[in-house]
């Protein structure tokens, strides 16, 4: 969770990534609305995972990749491995104005959430965290960089 708000600072506002394990897995950044970044860096973890595999089973990228029956071997494990979110840590530079943007990452099956918090509907982030059993951290401060 540190990890993942020390890389935070370094990347521009309107952020949310994911961090698992000393790496990032997922940035999304630019949008002026929490669920909209939340999706950006999901996408971009799935997308990164499959090139992975891809690389490591057939040596080039995914988008290169032409077998169908291949890509949809490397798809439904991407799929199952929910991107590599499993686990993860979401964090964002600013609070959630509401539950729908953590939402995003624990449908994907992240542990914890690193946010400023201060919104009026904080209640409906620590409701959504604790339903899905996930720990939910308020730095009380913005991180990023302009």
């Amino acid at each position: 969770m540190l990890f993942g708000w020390l890389v935070e600072s370094g990347i521009t506002s309107n952020s949310v990534i994911y961090v698992k394990n000393g790496v990032t897995v997922g940035i999304g950044t630019g949008e002026q609305d929490r669920v909209g970044v939340a999706e950006i860096a999901k996408d971009k973890a799935y997308r990164k995972l499959a090139d992975r595999y891809c690389f490591e089973t057939h040596g080039i990228p995914y988008n290169e990749l032409k077998d169908p029956e291949k890509k949809q071997e490397i798809d439904e494990r991407v799929s199952r491995e929910k991107g590599g979110l499993i686990g993860a840590a979401m964090v964002s530079d600013a609070f959630f104005p509401f539950r729908d943007g953590v939402d995003v990452g624990l449908k994907e099956g992240i542990s914890s959430v690193i946010q400023p918090g201060g919104a009026e509907n904080d209640y409906q982030t620590i409701e959504a965290c604790n339903d899905a059993d996930a720990t939910m951290v308020y730095t009380g401060q913005r991180s990023f960089k302009h």
